[in-house]
């Protein structure tokens, strides 16, 4: 195995690489007599334990396989379906491995394999969920228009990192091409109105942009530049306490303030203003809009007029800063796109690593421009870019209200998300917000919850029954009858409260429904189990399967088969399949014949399904 250390931190990848190396490499040489012997599942659980868990490279609990399966690999990890499935077991048998090597930790290995067992339809899930790729689908289109063999995560790791360093019209060309998919976004959950505008009201961004659109009022005549003249600034900084420093000392030393271009805040405070639409610039004097005369009597709206400007606004512009040249700061171009994509990563990611996005944008710069200079002068513009990241971005932006900045992580607030939200809709995303649909139709409603994972749907289902509880039940009862998703209306039913047992005992009577409604009755402690017949536990577990696969795609079908127990047990439900006379189960064993990672159980569906054939049943 390895005699070195099992535990390392972010600063420790060389030891952690070769750690891995030694690692794989003891597991291939045993790979011979593991028949689901991965080395590259085992490497990529080593890489996810390093650099996204706790460093604890052997110590695994469910809680760790719950990330690995259900965010690690939706979002980083690219795998044909035809291997997709062959993932957990291959797992199993690298943990097995460790088990065997006496150096896994955390919790006892039975309780490791239930857990991986009851993730399996859950992970299928979400690898097949283009929100958990974000702009997957475009991007693997690109990919492929470019020959990026997409099995490959090396290969796609560096086709991404290369589309960051092309020029931002490219990347949108690219991301925005003719024909591609819209942009699938999980759903998310914000307040009300009325604490969305609660909180606009307390932003002292926005308070600061209405002190200076009322100061400006009718018109304040600009220099011949269209700066605000000095006098101006003087009375601005008092009245606003932007913090800037007129006619600031150095040492000894007064340095006389001659522009308000030397005014940073100040200088952006007007530009955003501007952007915003709170002010407006004419033949040399700046003056209050109608916006601006308003502000206050709907702060929402004036609160989303004052984000979307400020990410037009171009916050540290040419010109401006420590390490500007003639058309400085060089970085002004990279700092324009972080400002572009910061919103959606906090959108998707629900926080950002202050950190690496200082690095990420160095990186940027580096690859950019040539800098052929001291290191100590690449040290003072890096440490330069950073401060305008932190007051000219980030300080404006949570003084906004938009994000927070804390322990070195940034975070969005709710009215960023609805802001956010807002502009993605805008720009064609599917963008869902929980509690959008409580007022649609029951079929309606189902529609958009098979769109979404089981979570998501169970908060919109409980948000649309509480908006008529009085109908709820009967609405569902009647999509169950008439709609294309009965088993999902079914499953809705179970929130539905007391009025739902007697519209689902009607439902006993409905043909194609009978097995669904009395499992029903059973699961809610309304009847017994002796009332379901294996005819009808059979046919409703084979349409159950057929709906998954309808709904999520046939390999996460075929996961909820091996979620439910040993393959000898799966062997039997597929031979008893041979006479069965249920819609779909030709399907059902085409596609565990084609999906299944187990050569046995997949033999067994290939034969029976030719049987079927062989008897005349389809």
């Amino acid at each position: 195995m390895t005699d070195g250390p099992t535990m390392f931190g972010p600063d420790d990848e060389q030891a952690f690489i070769a750690a891995r190396g030694a690692v794989v490499d003891s597991y291939r040489a045993a790979a011979t007599r593991r028949s689901d012997a991965d080395p590259f599942v085992a490497s990529t659980m080593l890489d996810f334990k390093w650099a996204y868990g706790d460093g604890r490279i052997f110590e695994w609990r469910r809680t760790d396989l719950d990330d690995l399966l259900l965010s690690y690999y939706p979002r980083k990890v690219a795998v044909p379906d035809e291997e997709l499935l062959a993932i957990v077991p291959a797992a199993k048998d690298f943990l097995t491995f460790l088990q065997d090597g006496q150096v896994l930790r955390g919790d006892p290995l039975p309780e490791l394999f239930d857990g991986l067992d009851a993730l399996l339809p859950e992970f299928a899930a979400a690898m097949h969920d283009a929100s958990n790729s974000g702009m997957a689908k475009g991007l693997v289109a690109a990919m492929k228009a470019e020959g990026v063999d997409i099995s490959q995560p090396d290969a796609v790791s560096q086709w991404i990192e290369d589309l960051n360093a092309r020029p931002i019209e490219e990347r949108e060309a690219i991301l925005e091409a003719e024909g591609s998919e819209p942009l699938v976004l999980p759903s998310i959950e914000l307040p009300g109105e009325d604490e969305l505008a609660r909180a606009a009201e307390a932003s002292r961004g926005l308070a600061l942009l209405a002190g200076f659109a009322r100061y400006v009022g009718d018109g304040r005549k600009l220099t011949r530049l269209g700066f605000l003249t000095l006098s101006d600034g003087r009375a601005l900084v008092e009245l606003l306490e932007t913090g800037d420093v007129i006619d600031p000392r150095i040492g000894d030393r007064p340095y006389r303030t001659r522009s308000t271009a030397e005014l940073p805040l100040l200088n952006l405070l007007f530009r955003w203003a501007r952007a915003a639409g709170f002010v407006k610039v004419r033949h040399g004097w700046v003056s209050i809009t109608r916006r601006g005369r308003s502000m206050g009597r709907k702060p929402i709206a004036d609160w989303q007029a004052a984000f979307e400007g400020f990410l037009v606004c171009d916050p540290v512009p040419a010109g401006h800063g420590l390490g500007a040249s003639e058309d400085g700061p060089f970085w002004n171009e990279v700092l324009l796109e972080l400002i572009e994509e910061l919103p959606l990563g906090l959108y998707l990611g629900s926080e950002v690593d202050l950190e690496r996005l200082r690095d990420d944008a160095w990186r940027q710069v580096q690859a950019r421009f040539e800098l052929h200079r001291e290191q100590w002068v690449l040290d003072h513009w890096r440490r330069m870019m950073e401060i305008d990241i932190d007051r000219q971005i980030l300080d404006r932006l949570s003084d906004l209200g938009a994000l927070t900045v804390s322990g070195g992580k940034i975070s969005p607030t709710s009215l960023g998300l609805w802001a956010t939200n807002r502009m993605l809709r805008k720009r064609g995303a599917v963008a869902p917000i929980v509690g959008d649909r409580a007022g649609s139709p029951a079929a309606e409603l189902l529609e958009a919850c098979a769109e979404l994972s089981l979570d998501e749907s169970e908060v919109e289902i409980r948000r649309w029954i509480e908006h008529r509880p009085l109908t709820a039940a009967a609405e569902l009862a009647e999509a169950a009858r008439s709609g294309r998703l009965p088993q999902l209306a079914l499953h809705a039913l179970g929130f539905a409260g007391p009025a739902a047992e007697a519209e689902v005992r009607a439902l006993v009577a409905v043909e194609g429904l009978e097995p669904y409604a009395r499992m029903w009755l059973v699961a809610h402690g309304h009847e017994d189990a002796s009332s379901l017949t294996p005819e009808m536990l059979m046919a409703a577990f084979v349409a159950g399967l057929a709906a998954e696969a309808q709904q999520n795609g046939p390999v996460t079908a075929v996961a909820r088969l091996m979620s439910l127990g040993p393959e000898d047990e799966q062997m039997r439900f597929v031979e008893r399949l041979l006479r069965a006379d249920q819609p779909g189960a030709a399907e059902v064993l085409e596609m565990i014949g084609r999906l299944h990672p187990s050569k046995a159980v997949a033999k067994a569906a290939r034969r029976t399904a030719f049987k079927r054939r062989s008897f005349g049943l389809h």
